[in-house]
Formats: C-alpha cells, structure tokens, sequence
C-alpha cells in the first residue's frame, strides 16, 4: 500500500492483555495499518487513569512529529471500548489527532448487565477487580459520547434471536454482553453472529475493520 501506514492503537479487553492483540497487529498490518497493542491493568486502575496511559502511549508514538497525526485509528475489544471513549475525552487527545477512527468491538457502552447482577457477589469482584466497578451501568453511562471528529463503527456478537448466548442475559447477546449494550446515541451496532471472546481475532471482523479504518471518506 502506498502512503505511510495509518496509526492504530489495539485495545484489549478485561482479565487480557496486549499480548492477545500481537495476531491482530500483525493481521492488520497487510492493510497498510501500524497496529499497536496498548496494555493496561484491567484489575487496578479507573476508566479515566488508563485513559490518561492511553494519552502518554500515543504521545511516545508520535514524538518528533511536526503538528497532530492526520488521523488516529483504534481498534478496541469489549472494556478497550471505554478506555477509548476515556482517551478520547481527554483535552490532550484532542491535540494528539485531527481526526480519529473508531472500531469497537463487543463494547459495553451502555454498562454491563453481569456487572450489575453480581456487583455483590464476593468471586465476581474478586476475579475483576477495578472493573466489576468500573463496568457498571451508572459508571459507563457517565462517559462522554465520542467526539465529533470521530468516526465509530460498533460491532456486536449474537445469536441473532431473543435469547442469546446465554440466556440470563436480556435480549440477544454475545455471551458476556448484549447486544442492546453496545450502542451508543446515534450509532447502531453491527450484528454478527459469534460469541464475544472471539470477536477480536476473527479475520471477516478484522477485515471489516480494516477498510473502515483506512476509509479517507470522511
């Protein structure tokens, strides 16, 4: 491809880390993207604090840079999402970049229901530490919305029936997050079947994603 490549920040999921991405990165990079994974603690840490790593990592990758990147590409996987949406939020992100692209995959921008019903059960907290918290409804809907700059395409997995992967879950889900909880004002999820810890290494989603992110439609 010609052209330098189109910077895309990876961002994983809860109980991940960015060695999960390094397939995705090199997927990715036969699309002309300069994919790179950006770890955080899921367990310790708010929302917001990763944002601000998310802002420090994007920095070191565009020193010597004359001006902010022309557009900034992420592709995020389940919580990775509202890191996003934290980094994105931030006045010095808004400095990093003219324009942005986002892809989300399996998001809970609506909160998730699991973090609700077990926000008292002892091994649930346990086990996600920081993040049972942090992925509750009244906490993700205080985010802001992404900024106009920003181009979103929000995947969601599902059975494409009422009940889902699992059944506890309201309404059609990918087995972790419903479907109705991927969508932000405005923009509608694209549904595809599958459950949601493989959305983020399937190659038709990262296909997908590939052509939104380096789309110069804007």
């Amino acid at each position: 491809m010609k052209g330098p490549l189109v910077p895309v920040v990876l961002l994983h999921g809860a109980l991940r880390s960015r060695a999960g991405l390094a397939p995705v990165a090199w997927y990715l990079r036969r699309f002309g993207l300069d994919a790179r994974p950006f770890g955080y603690d899921t367990r310790r840490g708010t929302l917001e604090e990763h944002g601000a790593a998310l802002e420090r990592f994007v920095g070191r990758w565009g020193e010597g840079r004359a001006g902010p990147m022309p557009v900034l590409g992420i592709l995020s996987h389940s919580m990775g999402g509202l890191v996003a949406r934290a980094y994105l939020a931030r006045e010095g992100a808004a400095a990093q970049s003219t324009r942005q692209r986002l892809v989300m995959l399996g998001p809970p921008n609506q909160g998730a229901w699991l973090a609700q019903h077990y926000r008292d059960f002892r091994p649930f907290r346990w086990l996600y530490g920081a993040a049972a918290e942090e992925l509750l409804p009244e906490r993700v809907q205080a985010l802001a919305a992404p900024p106009a700059t920003a181009r979103v395409m929000i995947v969601a997995g599902g059975r494409g029936d009422e009940r889902g992967y699992l059944r506890s879950i309201p309404g059609d889900n990918d087995g972790l997050v419903g479907v109705s909880e991927t969508a932000l004002p405005g923009i509608a999820p694209v549904l595809v079947q599958g459950a949601h810890s493989l959305l983020q290494w399937r190659r038709d989603i990262l296909r997908s994603a590939a052509r939104f992110l380096v789309d110069d439609d804007d």
